[in-house]
C-alpha cells in the first residue's frame, strides 16, 4: 500500500498520467487506418511477390496478409486494391 509520510507532498497523480497519455495518442495517430477487413477479395501487385487476387486473412499494422492458393502473401496495404 502507498505510505504517505506526514509533511510531505502527495504525489501528483496527473502527471504520472500524461505521458502516457499523450504516448498512447502518438501511437495511434502513427498507426495507419487500414482501409480492408478481414474477408475482403483484394489484388496485391509487387516486384518481388508478384500480382495474386485472395483473401484478407491477416491484418498486422500496416502489412495484409492475403490467402491465394494455399499460401499467405503479404503486402503493404497501399499495394493492394479491389478487383475490377
Amino acid at each position: 500500500m502507498l505510505e504517505i509520510q506526514a509533511g510531505a507532498p502527495a504525489p501528483n497523480i496527473q502527471s504520472a498520467r500524461s505521458p502516457s497519455f499523450l504516448a498512447q495518442t502518438l501511437q495511434r495517430a502513427r498507426t495507419a487506418a487500414v482501409p480492408y477487413k478481414v474477408g475482403d477479395v483484394l489484388v496485391g501487385d509487387d516486384p518481388f511477390n508478384g500480382r495474386r487476387e485472395g483473401t484478407v486473412v491477416v491484418k498486422n499494422g500496416r502489412s495484409i496478409g492475403i490467402r491465394s492458393s494455399d499460401q499467405v502473401y503479404f503486402y503493404d496495404y497501399r499495394q493492394l486494391r479491389r478487383p475490377d
